[in-house]
């Protein structure tokens, strides 16, 4: 049986690691001085200011894309799609938790985590518990819907083997 290719093997991972390095330095001079603990807490709950002081980094260092930290927000939506698995890479060392830099990309409460729930199954009934809570706000007649794992899957980010991938986090359980 022939094995695939890993689609993003081009990119030079090197160059990528680099580039995560000196934004977190951006973000906060103080980064590499904390606790791996402290540096996970930190990339997961970062402002928007260290966020975008991030982005503006990963930009120049990946894509030569010069840009003030105001104007961050405009200059990654406007990058276009073929240029984003490289950023979305580096920005996942930037904000991933766990050996697997595990980075949920879906709302959550305000002041909440990944790190704040012990499994997985953790965050997916304390996401479904909110969603009953929002409906039963939003529309007064609504009945609420028996929980089941992974009713809406999430989609995530994270590293494989040091390789990056996107995700969808679903279950079998019914």
């Amino acid at each position: 049986m022939n094995e695939k290719t890993y689609k993003l093997a081009h990119l030079d991972r090197q160059k990528l690691i680099v580039a995560a390095r000196k934004a977190l330095i951006a973000a906060d001079a103080r980064y590499y001085a904390w606790t791996p603990e402290e540096q996970e807490r930190f990339r997961a709950t970062m402002s928007e200011d260290a966020r975008r002081r991030v982005q503006r980094v990963l930009l120049d260092e990946l894509l030569d894309i010069k840009c003030r930290t105001d104007e961050v927000d405009e200059a990654w939506e406007s990058v276009p799609l073929t240029d984003l698995n490289p950023l979305n890479w580096a920005r996942l060392l930037t904000t991933g938790v766990g050996d697997d830099y595990i980075y949920l990309n879906e709302c959550m409460a305000e002041g909440k985590t990944l790190l704040d729930f012990s499994t997985l199954y953790d965050y997916d009934y304390a996401d479904y518990l909110f969603q009953e809570e929002a409906r039963k706000r939003d529309f007064p007649d609504y009945g609420s819907m028996a929980y089941y794992a992974y009713q809406h899957p999430s989609w995530v980010r994270l590293l494989i083997h040091e390789q990056f991938y996107y995700s969808t986090f679903t279950s079998l359980a019914t």
